[in-house]
């Protein structure tokens, strides 16, 4: 199925340029997402035309800030998608940088098999997927701050995804955080998540320009500092004791 016409126009909005195999890869994995969310429970979006606008597009909002952590070593670029769920951001991302090597991390059995069965119909040799929980994940050394950054979608409040995400940042990297409306007071609420975890600069950005009806905020969060090595904590105390 051809990419819908305001897809394109969308895109040309954001100033996302993509080269002639690439839209039909997204296309291709809207396609599967959406046939496979008929038998799991991938995306609470079953409209197509939204899928297209919340799954794809806004995945690809994460471009610019992909591009700024990564300044020009763009071969070297590693980057963990958490809480990667059916694939988002970081199945669209992958598509528009192939250049780059994702981590896909996710804790769900039958959401990973998904991920890494899309990624091999696709055709997308930079995905690996890792079936695994992000609090275990922070404490492995081949994980444990060795990306330059991270991407998040719908996985809580600021600070657990602090807690969750930069543990796995090197020092100097990024995390991207894709949040709503409620973004600056989740931060007010992380304060001590930020100051414990090792964050130093933050931003909020407006995912898209005037005009658009989305009032997707990608909060940009440098990480400053190491991570304690106490954190991430267990699974579970993340989310129930959050800092």
């Amino acid at each position: 199925m051809p990419v819908p016409d305001f897809v394109r126009r969308d895109l040309d909005a954001l100033e996302i340029a993509l080269d002639d195999a690439q839209p039909d890869r997204l296309s291709a994995f809207h396609a599967l997402l959406l046939e496979a969310n008929q038998r799991m429970n991938l995306t609470a979006v079953r409209d197509p035309d939204e899928a297209w606008r919340r799954m794809i597009v806004d995945s690809l909002t994460a471009l610019p800030g992909l591009r700024e952590a990564n300044g020009p070593k763009a071969d070297a670029l590693r980057v963990a998608d958490v809480g990667s769920g059916g694939g988002l951001p970081g199945i669209p991302l992958a598509i528009a940088r192939p250049d780059a090597r994702f981590t896909l991390i996710e804790s769900t059995g039958k959401k990973a098999d998904f991920i890494r069965s899309a990624a091999s119909q696709l055709g997308l040799t930079n995905v690996s997927v890792l079936n695994e929980r992000a609090e275990h994940a922070g404490q492995q050394p081949e994980h444990r701050q060795r990306y330059d950054t991270a991407v998040c979608r719908a996985v809580g409040p600021m600070a657990l995804i602090l807690e969750l995400c930069l543990p796995l940042v090197k020092v100097g990297g990024s995390l991207l955080a894709m949040k709503g409306p409620r973004a600056e007071a989740e931060l007010d609420d992380a304060g001590d998540a930020l100051s414990i975890l090792g964050a130093g600069d933050v931003a909020l950005i407006d995912a898209y320009p005037d005009g658009f009806d989305n009032d997707l905020i990608i909060v940009s969060v440098i990480k400053d500092r190491p991570t304690p090595k106490a954190y991430p904590r267990a699974p579970g105390v993340p989310k129930k004791q959050p800092l």
